[in-house]
């Protein structure tokens, strides 16, 4: 089976938000699987995921689609709709609130899935494509970022 493992950049997580997402990543992928990402350049869940899917023996790099271009179009757009195609099930790793130091872009909700329980992330777009063009199977995992 192939799943990808899709969500924020690292810039979205601190120590404890990506310790909570590793732990997540190890959850879902399993020796048994293929991974299938996106190698975002930014770091974060694709490249974590990779990192486990190595040590895992799981990792096909045929699998992890780069954008041609840091583009939205002819880039970016076009690398979500291959992993939405290619993998079996979705998973997007987000975090519930931005970080205390995060100086990117805000938006009051995820725009692309109408709610404010995560933060936005093109992950929740690739995933919708996934669920309604391909009617595959794609799951949420929303990482809190309270440190209690």
């Amino acid at each position: 089976m192939k799943r990808a493992i899709i969500g924020h950049a690292a810039d979205k997580f601190t120590d404890h938000t990506e310790s909570l997402a590793k732990e997540a990543i190890r959850d879902i992928l399993k020796p048994e699987y293929i991974l299938v990402s996106g190698g975002c350049h930014l770091g974060g869940i694709h490249i974590w995921a990779e990192e486990i899917a190595k040590e895992l023996g799981c990792y096909d790099k045929d699998h992890i689609h780069h954008p041609k271009i840091r583009r939205w179009e002819g880039g970016y757009k076009q690398r979500n709709l291959r992993i939405a195609e290619d993998a079996e099930e979705v998973y997007v790793i987000v975090v519930d609130k931005y970080p205390p130091n995060y100086t990117g872009r805000r938006f009051n909700i995820c725009y692309h899935c109408k709610v404010d329980t995560h933060i936005k992330s093109g992950a929740c777009w690739t995933a919708l494509k996934a669920i309604r063009l391909y009617n595959k199977d794609g799951y949420w995992v929303i990482i809190s970022g309270n440190e209690e």
